[in-house]
């Protein structure tokens, strides 16, 4: 436990949690204290991590890790707060994404290989589909916005990142390790 090692790897890793708190509905207020929840188990379970091929690494312990304190947090609050309902909070449902562990975005998709991938599957779908997934995705805009944008409707939109984030993982598993 080397104080700047394990301050790297705060750094690192601090804005991915952030994100995936972010997007599994955890408010930006308690955002912090979830973090100290992740970074607390991974430092009291750290040496006993073993990297093993794809399914071992670093970011998917990570991100088990991350989806374990979000369930936590949730499951603890939602016994201190009341019911909310209407339109808003189907909004906010519709909003997380399919998988808390969701990673491609602009830094997971510069190397050539993937960029190489990204290009492959492109051609697979039709420009509107490719765009409602870009947006969605990796830039990170509302669903519902891109709706508006793309005149598609909103379960259109999640249908479409749906169906490119599916095809993208089936060609990265395909892909030689």
């Amino acid at each position: 436990m080397d104080p700047a090692s394990w301050s790297r790897l705060v750094m690192t890793f601090a804005p991915i949690v952030y994100r995936w708190c972010r997007r599994s509905g955890i408010r930006e207020a308690d955002t912090p204290d979830v973090i100290q929840d992740v970074f607390s188990t991974v430092a009291r379970g750290v040496t006993g991590f073993q990297r093993t091929q794809v399914q071992g690494s670093f970011r998917a312990w990570l991100a088990t890790i991350t989806r374990s304190r979000v369930r936590d947090f949730l499951r603890k609050n939602a016994r201190h707060q009341s019911p909310v309902g209407g339109t808003e909070a189907l909004e906010q449902l519709q909003e997380i994404p399919d998988e808390l562990d969701s990673t491609i975005c602009y830094q997971s998709i510069e190397s050539p290989l993937a960029k190489r991938t990204m290009e492959l599957v492109r051609a697979e779908f039709e420009e509107v589909t490719w765009q409602a997934f870009w947006m969605t995705t990796i830039e990170s805009q509302s669903p519902a916005i891109v709706a508006q944008r793309l005149n598609l409707s909103l379960a259109s939109v999640y249908q479409a990142r749906t169906r490119v984030l599916r095809k993208l993982r089936q060609r990265i598993r395909e892909l030689p390790q």
